[in-house]
């Protein structure tokens, strides 16, 4: 018998002795529903068919919190929001309490319409206004952010058709380098009518790549279970506060580069 298997024998009996009960493994894992960040800036290109993206991805059961600059407020509104996304979506505006806790609890962060000015601010790193903060914030936090081109494209047909798109060279090569800038720095670039389809497909990968367990009262999570989801390609595990986790699981998680995150919530 090795020191594994010896220490498995261990915590089982230890559990059997205080009536603990054992961690979920991967197979009957209750999953943390999906949350998303939608930050709106001041555009109005692709604005109707981004609303109509955002009801799609509510459709994947996935939950929205919008984020409305100062000029989206004006432009959107509130009211605007709540009637396409339903009444009880909640709305962070410019006068709200500044949103981290659920920047960090975001699986997804998304621009629907981004702006040529939001483009320049964030090729040049400029945080000065909350939705540009947040922006930066997500990618620094490791955070997926997918953006709708449309309204920063110099040449998107919607602004040909409105007899926008005359830029002159330099202009266009200036807006165009914002842009690279941007997806430079990690920002997924994708047309409007893509945000919905963009959006599962980040959302199904971080699925395969993670795991959450019940909030039980007491469970351990002991290196057997760190394996089996390695074994399943997971790379993140979410634990109730009270989880034990013992010494071995960690060592095993460290080897395999499998993150054991805490919920707080």
């Amino acid at each position: 018998m090795d020191i594994e298997e010896l220490v498995q024998l261990v915590t089982a009996e230890v559990l059997r002795q205080l009536g603990q009960v054992p961690l979920a493994t991967h197979d009957n894992a209750i999953p943390r529903p999906q949350q998303a960040l939608a930050i709106f800036t001041g555009g109005t290109i692709g604005l109707e068919q981004s609303l109509v993206e955002l009801q799609k991805i509510q459709a994947l059961n996935i939950a929205l919190t919008v984020v409305l600059s100062a000029a989206a407020e004006e432009i959107v509104g509130i009211k605007r929001i709540k009637d396409c996304l339903g009444s009880d979506t909640s709305v962070i505006t410019t006068q709200s309490s500044y949103p981290g806790k659920l920047l960090r609890e975001a699986d997804i962060v998304l621009v629907p319409v981004l702006t040529q000015n939001t483009a320049a601010k964030l090729a040049y790193t400029m945080s000065d206004t909350l939705a540009s903060t947040l922006i930066m914030q997500a990618l620094m936090l490791g955070k997926p952010v997918l953006a709708a081109i449309n309204a920063a494209d110099p040449q998107d047909s919607w602004r040909v058709k409105g007899n926008m798109g005359k830029c002159p060279p330099g202009l266009l090569q200036a807006l165009r380098e914002n842009l690279r800038k941007v997806e430079g720095y990690g920002i997924r670039l994708v047309q409007v009518d893509d945000l919905s389809a963009g959006s599962q497909k980040i959302m199904d990968r971080r699925v395969k790549t993670s795991l959450s367990v019940p909030q039980t009262k007491k469970s351990v999570m002991d290196a057997a279970t760190i394996k089996d989801a390695a074994g399943n390609g997971l790379k993140n595990i979410t634990v109730s506060q009270g989880t034990i986790i013992t010494p071995l699981a960690r060592d095993v998680a460290r080897d395999y580069g499998i993150e054991i995150v805490k919920d707080h919530s």
